[in-house]
């Protein structure tokens, strides 16, 4: 007999006259073939047929799909069977537009798992609309509780010219965890500084997995036994472990850590191992970190855990609140290049799962009307920002912003949870015309005031403006995106 289950890796939400797919466990990079920060579109009757497919034998599914549609059952078979399995994605056209199916969206199985997980009523409909557009609700709202850590890493990126700890009430905070569930909030995420440094952080994320929500915890953190108890209790999936190396002197060196931290840190897998719960490994690269040394003496602790589900290596990058100038703990060359290809031979040969930075290609463009058609391409088919398009950044002090990395910038400020609930602050004026931003609204000195592309640009996938920020100032956020290939900003 055939089992088949929508697969759990993805979310089905409501938004008015379409259903999205979403990845449920935003961060992780769980899906084959598909990275997580995706907006699918389907028709909301294929949603309903998807919240049939539980777990059962799939005549079973189809039958009772079929007879709540009142729809022949062939119909309904040969739309589950086009999904079943398959590593590619489906597009599926209609009178009112495509729906989009990422790889794999229903999976088989060997043995019945009956896991129900959404009612067809949910997505119930009185007109159809599968246009990209903005979400109805946030998809995915992150709060952020301090800015405070155990340790002080030269490449952090995060705004600490003030001390910032949350002073919005755990009661509000318990408020929003439920006003989120009732918007269909796919992610609700936690961040520091050192969210384990919060008072009140087992009150949050007991809250947080009362309602079906599965954080991305990161930590440096050493962690107690009673913590790890207290999380393998909540059945908490996972939790990062940001780890630059096990050579200590080269830590103290680049996040001034005391001595015994490194042994700590280790103290903490192995309790995480005996709890059961999965470890991602993150590690940053700079001139403190940069021998193969360092990845060699994390890769023979790893390789002895078997709660390990991946490891990320990246390279330390400028950003808008810098300890020092980037060229005074920026890689160099050399050592970049052999650590990738070290991680790289690893990958191929240990198993472990790796994930690497690349090494940078040196790309000859003939000429310049080729080099501006490829600069075309790559800037025109960007990711999308999630920023007001499916997300919102909760401060400590409650203020709402687009970006992580604004922080409190007041150009991108567009509410606060102390005064006003989800849904205002997400339909708010200022939330609309800054993720709406009219072409005229920018001033003459921005090429972006009378660009023949603005449209094009801006509409969904938006501008970094933290890059923007970076390079031009904080009062120059309306200048073009520093990608943009017709850019001559100064």
């Amino acid at each position: 007999m055939k089992y088949i289950l929508f697969n759990e890796n993805l979310v089905l939400k409501p938004d008015e006259g379409r259903t999205l797919i979403l990845a449920s466990l935003v961060g992780r990079n769980l899906l084959i073939g598909q990275d997580d920060s995706f907006t699918d579109i389907i028709h909301p009757i294929y949603a309903m047929i998807l919240c049939f497919v539980d777990g059962r034998e799939i005549n079973e599914c189809v039958n009772e799909a079929a007879s709540y549609l009142s729809v022949p059952k062939e119909l309904v078979l040969n739309f589950i069977n086009s999904l079943v399995d398959n590593p590619k994605q489906v597009i599926l056209s209609g009178k009112k537009g495509n729906s989009v199916f990422p790889p794999y969206t229903i999976v088989s199985m060997q043995s019945p798992s009956q896991i129900k997980r959404y009612s067809p009523n949910l997505f119930k409909y009185d007109q159809i609309d599968l246009r990209m557009k903005r979400h109805l609700t946030p998809s995915t709202i992150t709060l952020m509780f301090n800015n405070i850590c155990v340790t002080n890493c030269i490449y952090c990126y995060q705004d600490k010219s003030h001390v910032a700890k949350c002073t919005i009430p755990l009661e509000r905070i318990k408020e929003l965890i439920r006003e989120a569930y009732k918007l269909n909030v796919n992610t609700f995420d936690v961040i520091g500084g050192e969210f384990f440094l919060y008072k009140y952080w087992r009150d949050v994320l007991a809250e947080l997995r009362r309602y079906g929500y599965n954080p991305y915890l990161s930590t440096k953190m050493p962690l107690q036994e009673n913590d790890v108890q207290f999380l393998a209790k909540l059945k908490v999936r996972d939790i990062q472990i940001s780890l630059d190396s096990c050579i200590e002197e080269h830590l103290i060196e680049s996040i001034n850590v005391r001595k015994g931290y490194v042994a700590e840190m280790l103290k903490s897998l192995m309790l995480l191992e005996k709890y059961g719960i999965l470890v991602k490994v993150h590690s940053v690269l700079t001139k403190y970190t940069k021998d193969i040394a360092d990845m060699r003496s994390i890769y023979n602790v790893l390789k002895n855990l078997k709660n390990i589900e991946d490891w990320h290596v990246v390279k330390g990058e400028e950003t808008l609140y810098p300890r020092t100038d980037y060229s005074n703990i920026e890689i160099d060359s050399l050592s970049y290049n052999n650590i990738v290809n070290y991680l790289k031979d690893l990958s191929d040969s240990s198993g472990m799962s790796i994930h690497y930075p690349k090494l940078e290609q040196i790309q000859i463009v003939n000429n310049t009307i080729d080099k501006l058609k490829q600069a075309e391409s790559h800037f025109f088919n960007r990711a999308f920002c999630s920023g007001l398009f499916s997300s919102l950044y909760i401060l400590p002090d409650g203020q709402v912003t687009m970006c992580e990395q604004l922080y409190w910038n007041k150009r991108f400020i567009i509410g606060n949870v102390k005064s006003n609930s989800i849904l205002e602050i997400w339909n708010s004026k200022e939330a609309k015309s800054l993720y709406e931003i009219k072409q005229e609204d920018f001033p003459e000195d921005s090429l972006c005031h009378s660009c023949g592309k603005f449209k094009e640009c801006r509409t969904f996938r938006q501008v970094c403006y933290r890059d923007i920020i970076r390079k031009y100032g904080s009062q120059k956020w309306y200048y073009p995106d520093v990608k943009c290939p017709y850019n001559n900003q100064k």
